[in-house]
């Protein structure tokens, strides 16, 4: 690939962006943020932008640079190491940073910790029940949801909500303790005079706690 540069960061659009999201996020970058040269925008920038546009606006030039970039992202260029595999894309937002993450980095898209082979060392202890607030999203961008935790300890948590969840699904968690990407592992569905609720248990891919010292321990590995 000559131009290492991701034509999907440059544009700001996630790599399965249909057609339309991708003409639309051209002209705001163009036209609505001020990245045309008439418009006081810089020359090398409004040229990589065209670039990138001509690229992903074309059936056939998107699928061939789409193919490069995967083997680019796959190819293997250091010795085997008994690290395990651990994915180059934002699990929630599907973002590609095009390298594997640091321990505790967030996404610079959608804010979410990103799963990394460093692992975090924390110190043991039994699933603590905790009744707080929480806010999920689906999808990124998408829409907030609230729920309400159960409890958690540092490899998951349960939470009860108001709309069904699919198990293996993948969610953005923020709560005033942690803010974590997670697999939805089960789903419950529970009825209380009347109203319906389902109750969700999750498993963290990658999580960040508001307090690092005391009960967990942080730890680069």
């Amino acid at each position: 690939m000559k131009n290492r540069r991701n034509y999907y960061r440059i544009l700001q659009v996630q790599p399965d962006a249909p057609p339309e999201i991708i003409r639309a996020s051209y002209r705001t970058l163009m036209l609505g943020l001020g990245k045309h040269p008439d418009l006081g925008g810089s020359a090398a920038e409004a040229a990589l932008v065209n670039e990138a546009y001509e690229v992903l606006s074309d059936r056939d030039k998107r699928a061939a640079y789409d193919d490069e970039l995967f083997r680019t992202y796959t190819r293997k260029t250091a010795p085997v190491s008994r690290k395990p595999l651990v994915p180059a894309l934002c699990p929630v937002c599907r973002r590609a940073p095009g390298r594997e993450a640091a321990a505790g980095e967030i996404c610079e898209y959608c804010r979410t910790p990103m799963p990394s082979s460093q692992r975090t060392r924390r110190r043991s202890f039994e699933r603590t029940r905790c009744s707080a607030k929480i806010v999920y999203y689906t999808s990124w961008p998408g829409e907030a949801r609230e729920g309400r935790m159960i409890d958690f300890s540092p490899q998951g948590m349960r939470f009860v909500c108001g709309g069904k969840l699919e198990p293996g699904s993948v969610l953005k968690i923020s709560t005033s303790a942690l803010e974590a990407s997670a697999t939805v592992t089960n789903v419950t569905r529970e009825s209380v005079r009347g109203e319906t609720f389902y109750a969700v248990g999750v498993s963290f891919i990658a999580v960040s706690f508001a307090e690092t010292l005391g009960t967990f321990l942080s730890v680069s590995g």
